[in-house]
């Protein structure tokens, strides 16, 4: 049986998920988009959220930014967060309550990716979008309020 994600991930979500055909791409979408929309919402007062439109290989690249509300004199350390998915599904809110968290505790900003899904934007287009971000991030480290020697990525 095919399914529109990781193969091995299949006999655990389809266990997870029974009621759902998720056999295609599409239909794993919209699961995904249904599950991470019906989440609790909302962001501790003590974080900032943004999204923006930077510029990426094929046009804007949306990201979105957290970070804590009060902060530190000395620039803070930045993530640039690329969302599990294998660049064929997900999106940018599956790291809301974990980007949310890490600038609450530890006063990390964060830089979560909107990059482009296969098979729609064949690879390499969502690699390239992650790679414009983390480069955007390093170029504008001044502006968010973070060290530029002290950027990670969750990979």
């Amino acid at each position: 049986m095919s399914y529109g994600f990781d193969p091995e991930l299949a006999p655990f979500t389809v266990d997870l998920l029974p009621e759902h055909d998720l056999r295609d791409t599409v239909t794993s979408r919209r699961v995904l988009k249904e599950f991470f929309s019906s989440m609790p919402g909302g962001f501790p007062d003590t974080v900032v959220v943004e999204d923006r439109h930077i510029p990426g290989p094929d046009g804007p690249v949306r990201v979105r930014l957290y970070a804590p509300r009060e902060r530190p004199a000395e620039p803070a350390p930045a993530m640039v967060f690329i969302h599990g998915g294998g660049f064929i599904v997900g999106q940018i809110e599956m790291g809301d309550a974990l980007l949310a968290s890490l600038a609450e505790t530890m006063g990390v900003v964060s830089v979560s990716v909107d990059y482009r899904l296969a098979p729609q934007h064949p690879y390499p287009s969502g690699v390239e979008d992650c790679y414009a971000a983390l480069v955007w991030t390093a170029e504008h480290a001044a502006e968010l309020g973070i060290d530029p020697a002290r950027i990670f990525d969750d990979v």
